[in-house]
């Protein structure tokens, strides 16, 4: 059987019975809630573009690298859920200071620490009960797109060579419109960061003028490109794999909050300037920061609770629980005793619909998601109000709350199909 459902220019499509996805998610550029931006596939079918900045894998995985990817598996399996196809990237930037470093301090190569901490990486992903991603490219086997986009930037003027090749930041007049911040608000944050540089003659032009490419420090890793040996700069890496993967345009891309200055502010401009097509992003989803001991929770910093941590004291699909009780987007703070009340809840999951069934709605939280669970005799208000909650910018806390309520009313076929959304595969027990 078919149906017609309706792209975002208008377009009648015809595609499968399914429900039109009505997911609004909050667009940093804009500082407003969007309906969910969707390309049309390859099949007619609606289908969303969606690029995540992923690890720089040098050390253990932690709470806020979890909330993140979390969200945003609950973003793609909410969005496939709804009849939308999801091709999904998410990157591994394994050229990085941060990674060098710790690499000379474990006497590894640091291709022996990048590939060590990824398969660490992916395994509690795995066991946080994730949808992988498609593709998740790794900056070192992407060289070949980074070194050719540095080229195009020199060649349109919008570069130059000095010390190393900058991205001539005022080429660009919107600079600083995705963080909404003042130049002298961003020459800040860069000071703060370490990353400001020097600015004169031999060195960059301008204060905000970024790093496209740089010459490689001794024992480093070096490639060559038109502006000499070296390797690429930060913000780059994810433009070149962005659109060797999803075209010049991506519906989705996402990230934590952190990252909007500087890396997806200067990977905004640096793309459009690139290719011509604006915008380059047609929503930018950030996630909130998980703050521990009062403060932001960071490799930096040292105040981290892991990934493996929780995994010891409490079920995968409670972890996933946790984390679905904070909005994406706000900011919070880890305690244990939140995890320990999490744990309470998917206990009472696993008596109802079985402890293997963390994945619930496994089968049933696929394409045919809210139609699976009304055929299989959930209660019609529950599944409304879950989907609802989910719409409205993915509020899982809300989302939460029906759950409990379908637990109350002993609903099994509905309670493992939110189950399924909110906690992946993850295990029960």
């Amino acid at each position: 059987m078919s149906s017609c459902f309706t792209e975002p220019g208008g377009r009648a499509v015809a595609g499968p019975a399914r429900r039109q996805p009505t997911l609004q998610v909050y667009d940093s550029l804009q500082r407003r809630r969007v309906l969910l931006p969707l390309s049309e596939g390859q099949s007619g079918r609606s289908e969303l573009k969606l690029y995540v900045c992923g690890v720089t894998p040098y050390d253990s995985g932690h709470l806020g690298h979890a909330f993140t990817f979390c969200a945003f598996d609950l973003l793609v399996r909410w969005a496939e859920a709804s009849g939308v196809a999801v091709r999904y990237v998410q990157n591994v930037t394994d050229v990085d200071d941060p990674l060098f470093e710790r690499a000379r301090r474990d006497g590894l190569t640091w291709d022996q620490l990048a590939q060590r901490e990824t398969d660490e990486y992916v395994r509690q992903m795995e066991a946080l009960g994730w949808r992988p991603p498609d593709v998740m490219p790794k900056v070192s086997g992407e060289m070949s797109g980074i070194v050719a986009a540095v080229s195009s930037l020199l060649e349109k003027g919008h570069a130059y060579v000095s010390d190393a090749c900058y991205f001539e930041a005022a080429r660009y007049p919107g600079y600083g419109g995705l963080s909404h911040r003042s130049r002298l608000s961003m020459i800040r944050k860069l000071r703060e960061e370490g990353l400001l540089g020097e600015v004169g003659s031999g060195h960059k032009r301008s204060p905000l003028d970024f790093p496209l490419w740089r010459p490689s420090e001794p024992g480093e890793p070096a490639w060559e490109s038109a502006a000499g040996p070296g390797r690429p700069g930060w913000h780059i890496e994810c433009s070149a794999m962005a659109m060797r993967y999803l075209g010049p345009q991506v519906d989705v891309h996402g990230g934590g909050r952190d990252l909007i200055f500087s890396h997806h502010e200067s990977e905004r401009a640096q793309s459009e300037s690139l290719t011509g097509t604006v915008p380059f992003a047609r929503a930018w989803l950030h996630t909130g920061m998980v703050r521990f001991d009062g403060r932001k929770m960071s490799k930096s910093l040292g105040n981290l609770v892991t990934v493996e941590e929780t995994l010891e004291r409490a079920p995968a699909a409670a972890v996933r629980l946790y984390l679905a009780s904070h909005r994406y987007r706000r900011d919070w703070s880890f305690r244990w005793e939140g995890l320990a009340a999490a744990t309470r809840l998917a206990h009472r999951l696993a008596k109802l619909i079985g402890s293997e069934s963390g994945g619930g709605g496994g089968g049933g939280a696929g394409l045919q998601g809210k139609e699976w669970a009304l055929a299989s005799g959930s209660e019609v208000g529950l599944v409304n109000d879950f989907s609802a909650a989910m719409d409205n910018d993915l509020d899982t806390p809300a989302a939460m709350r029906v759950l409990r309520r379908a637990l109350r009313r002993q609903d099994a076929p509905a309670a493992a199909w939110m189950a399924g959304i909110l906690c992946g595969t993850a295990g029960l027990s």
